[in-house]
C-alpha cells in the first residue's frame, strides 16, 4: 500500500518582501556615492588654488559616479562621455551586495527569494534613483541627461541583482530556442577569454612602456595627494583600456582623437591628452606583419570555449552536424553582441574638436568579434567531427558456440546441475590441467576435456593431459 505525500506549494513573494528591496537599492547608491564625493573634497582640500565651492566639488563627485553609470556629462568645453568601466564594476559590486544582503534576510525568516521580481524591482529602484541624481547634481557648469542616467542605471542595477540572485535563478521559458540556449555559455566564454587575452596585452604594453608613463606622470608634478588621486582615477580607467586592447585584438582598433588609429596594421597618433597611461600605447608608424595574428586570439577563444561547453555538457543524444553549426554561429552572434556593447560603453568624447572622439567604433568591433568567434566555434565543430570520424572504433568479437561461448570465455556460467555433476565424475578431471596456454580458464566445474574441446573451437594448441 503506498501514500501519496502532498509537498507543500512555495509562498507567493508579496509587498512585505520586494519592499525591502528600495532600501536595498539606496543603500547601493551610497556604498559608492559617498565615497566618491570624500574623493573630491579630499582633492579639493590639497589644492590650495582652487576657488570652487564645496558644493560644486561635491557636484564633481556626483558627476564621475554618473559617468561609471555610462550617462554622459555635458560640460562648458564640450561633452565627456568615456566611462570608467572600472566604477561600473565597482556600482555593480555595490549593488550585488545589497541584494546580497536582502537575501540572507529571506533565508533567515524563512520566506521566499523570487527572482524575476526581485531583480525588476531592484532595477526599476536603482535606475529611477540614479535619475534623481542626475537632476539634483545639474549646474550651469556641467549635467547629465537624467534618462540617459535612468537607463544606465538600470543597466547597472540589473546587473548586479543577477549577480546576487544567480543561485535563485528561474528556469529559462519553454519558448526560448534550444540552439540559443546552447550557446549562452559559451558566448560567455569567449568573450571573457577575449577580454582575459585583452588585459594581458595591456599589462604587457604598461610593462614596456613603463618610462614614458612615468615621465608623464612626472611632468604633471601633482603633489602627494595629487598623485594618489590621479592613479586612483587610472585606476578606474584600466577596464575601459581593456575593451581598447579587446579591438585592437580583434582588428579594428581604437581612436584616441579625431583621425587617429591605434591598430594591428599600425599607429597614427596626434597630441595625446594629459593621462599618463596613455603612454602605454604603441609607437607611431606602421606595426610588423607579425602585429595581424593578434586576429587569432578571438578565434581561438570561440573555438576553445564551444569545446569546453561540449566537454563539460551532460551525457545525452548528441545534436546533429547542423544543429551544431547553428550553434557555433550564435555564439558568434552571442559574442560580438556582447562585445559591441562593451566597446559601446568605453568609447565617447572628452570635449569638443580632436578629442570628440576616444575608445573604439562599437558596430565595427561587434561584427568582427561576431566573425572570428563563430569562425573559431565552427572550426571546432568541423574538427571535432572529423576527429570522431577518424578515431578508430571498437569492433564486438563473436565467439563460436560451445563451452568457450557458453562458460569459460566472457560468456554466461553453465546453469544447473548436470554441467557440474559430470566435471565431478570425469576420470580426466584434475586441478591444474587441460587449459589453453594464456587464453583458457576454468569456470565453475569445467573439465580438462572441456577445456580441450574449448580450445579446438578457439583454434588454440591444447596440451593433453599426461
Amino acid at each position: 500500500m503506498s501514500t501519496t505525500v502532498e509537498r507543500p506549494t512555495p509562498a507567493r513573494p508579496t509587498a512585505a518582501d520586494l519592499l525591502p528591496l528600495l532600501g536595498a537599492a539606496a543603500r547601493a547608491v551610497l556604498h559608492l556615492l559617498v565615497p566618491l564625493a570624500v574623493v573630491t573634497v579630499v582633492a579639493w582640500l590639497s589644492a590650495v588654488r582652487s576657488t570652487s565651492s564645496l558644493a560644486s566639488v561635491v557636484r564633481v563627485g556626483a558627476d564621475l559616479w554618473l559617468l561609471g553609470h555610462g550617462a554622459p556629462v555635458v560640460v562648458v568645453g564640450g561633452t565627456v562621455g568615456v566611462a570608467p568601466l572600472g566604477l561600473s564594476l565597482l556600482a555593480a559590486l555595490a549593488c550585488r551586495r545589497a541584494v546580497r544582503v536582502w537575501v540572507r534576510d529571506q533565508a533567515e525568516s524563512e520566506r521566499p527569494v523570487p527572482h524575476l521580481p526581485a531583480v525588476g524591482v531592484f532595477t526599476a529602484a536603482y535606475g529611477v534613483l540614479v535619475g534623481a541624481v542626475a537632476l539634483l547634481s545639474r549646474s550651469s557648469v556641467a549635467a547629465a541627461p537624467a534618462l540617459t542616467a535612468l537607463a544606465g542605471g538600470c543597466l547597472v542595477g540589473a546587473a548586479g541583482a543577477l549577480w546576487a540572485l544567480h543561485p535563485h535563478r528561474a528556469p529559462l521559458p519553454p519558448w526560448v530556442p534550444a540552439p540559443l540556449v546552447r550557446a549562452l555559455r559559451p558566448a560567455g566564454g569567449a568573450l571573457a577569454g577575449l577580454l582575459g587575452a585583452a588585459a594581458v596585452l595591456l599589462a604587457v604594453a604598461l610593462v614596456a612602456g613603463r618610462d614614458r608613463v612615468l615621465l608623464l606622470h612626472s611632468s604633471l608634478d601633482p603633489g602627494l595627494v595629487g598623485g594618489a588621486l590621479l592613479t586612483l582615477a587610472q585606476v578606474l580607467l584600466l577596464p575601459t583600456l581593456a575593451v581598447w586592447a579587446a579591438a585592437w585584438l580583434a582588428g579594428p582598433g581604437f581612436a584616441v582623437g579625431v583621425g587617429t588609429s591605434v591598430a594591428p596594421g599600425g599607429t597614427s597618433l596626434a597630441t595625446l591628452p594629459a593621462v599618463p597611461v596613455l603612454g602605454a600605447l604603441p609607437a607611431q608608424g606602421a606595426m610588423p606583419a607579425v602585429a595581424w595574428l593578434a586576429v587569432a586570439v578571438p578565434v581561438l577563444a570561440g573555438a576553445g570555449a564551444l569545446l569546453l561547453h561540449e566537454r563539460r555538457a551532460p551525457a545525452g543524444p548528441e545534436p546533429g552536424l547542423g544543429a551544431r553549426c547553428a550553434t557555433a554561429g550564435l555564439v558568434g552572434l552571442l559574442a560580438g553582441l556582447g562585445a559591441g556593447l562593451l566597446a559601446a560603453a568605453a568609447a565617447g568624447g572628452a570635449g569638443t574638436g580632436r578629442m570628440a572622439h576616444l575608445g573604439p567604433m562599437a558596430w565595427l568591433v561587434g561584427l568582427a568579434v561576431a566573425g572570428e568567434v563563430a569562425a573559431g566555434a565552427l572550426l571546432a565543430v568541423l574538427l571535432g567531427r572529423a576527429w570522431r570520424a577518424r578515431r578508430p572504433q571498437p569492433l564486438p568479437v563473436g565467439l563460436p558456440d560451445g563451452p568457450a561461448r557458453t562458460g569459460l570465455i566472457g560468456g554466461a556460467r553453465p546453469t544447473g546441475g548436470a554441467t557440474a555433476a559430470r566435471a565431478t565424475s570425469s576420470p580426466e578431471s584434475s586441478p591444474g590441467e587441460g587449459t589453453a596456454p594464456g587464453r583458457l580458464r576454468r569456470a565453475g566445474g569445467a573439465t580438462a576435456a572441456t577445456a580441450r574441446r574449448a580450445a579446438r573451437a578457439l583454434r588454440l594448441p591444447g596440451r593433453r593431459s599426461s
